[in-house]
């Protein structure tokens, strides 16, 4: 089936621009903005899913290493959503999608290797855990 296919399938709700009229309406609704970035990712708007994200809600990406590029707010490259990596002791190289959760104001952007990028049951045990993590968190950060 062809993109236009596959965009005509989804519900008006799911439709970037839908969801973008409703989070205008409902700003602090969390859940609302994730989907809404959420679609933007899969429509290929990268930059426009982090501009969404960043808005309202802190980046708590750090540095974990030198083979991925970085997701700490500093160093975000909003259009890159993709990116290889070489898999320690091997030559192979293995490729990684950029996702996010959402969880009490904060963003935290990740990567995964593109086989489980879509997988609700990964996104939904960061979120868990980065929800129960902030809410034994003294209240403020760093947007």
């Amino acid at each position: 089936m062809g993109e236009a296919g596959t965009q005509n399938s989804k519900t008006a709700a799911e439709q970037p621009s839908a969801l973008l009229a409703q989070l205008a309406d409902n700003p602090d609704d969390e859940a609302l903005r994730e989907r809404a970035a959420m679609a933007l990712t899969h429509a290929g708007r990268h930059a426009e899913a982090v501009a969404v994200l960043s808005e309202r809600l802190v980046n708590l990406t750090a540095h974990d290493g030198p083979t991925l590029p970085s997701l700490a707010k500093r160093y975000l490259q909003p259009e890159l959503a993709e990116a290889t990596a070489k898999l320690p002791d091997s030559d192979e190289t293995e490729a990684f999608v950029r996702r996010f959760v959402v969880a009490n104001g904060r963003v935290l952007y990740y990567w995964t290797p593109r086989a489980m990028a879509d997988d609700p049951g990964l996104r939904h045990a960061i979120r868990s855990r980065l929800a129960k993590r902030l809410s034994s968190a003294p209240a403020g950060g760093q947007r």
